[in-house]
């Protein structure tokens, strides 16, 4: 196997495996928010350091807080569909680069290849960049509402 090949394949292991360690360990999703339920009372939590923003009671904002949790599960959700998504693409972008490593070369051009590759690649970003920017403001907008 080449070098420049278990190079890159390293690259992209060490940056999924930091994604996936601060997704699941830290509960980070792209709104920068999370919460944490402790019993009648809820903690709104920042960042990757989880910095505490607010605590709520359950019992006074049942529905704001239910709204809060739904739309940072929706975040959640999303995020780790992505994450699946990058895994999966990651051949693609892989053979469009080592084009020694492209399958079917005889049947489709590199050139294709690598415009099927982007092209699938501009597609879902298109797809999914709109409803990440209405989901992350639903957040916030949730957040705000609480806090102030």
């Amino acid at each position: 196997m080449n070098k420049r090949i278990i190079v890159f394949t390293s690259v992209y292991a060490i940056i999924m495996a930091a994604l996936l360690f601060i997704t699941i360990n830290n509960d980070w999703n792209p709104s920068g928010y999370s919460y944490e339920s402790e019993g009648a009372s809820v903690a709104i939590k920042e960042g990757i350091a989880e910095n505490e923003v607010g605590h709520l009671s359950f019992s006074e904002n049942a529905a704001e807080v239910l709204l809060l949790q739904s739309a940072i599960q929706e975040v959640e959700r999303h995020w780790q569909q992505d994450l699946i998504v990058i895994s999966l693409l990651f051949p693609l972008i892989l053979f469009t680069v080592f084009k020694e490593t492209q399958p079917f070369k005889e049947q489709v051009p590199r050139k294709w290849f690598a415009a099927i590759t982007a092209g699938v690649i501009v597609i879902y970003a298109v797809a999914t960049v709109p409803s990440y920017i209405g989901e992350i403001q639903s957040v916030n907008d949730q957040v705000n509402a609480l806090l102030n």
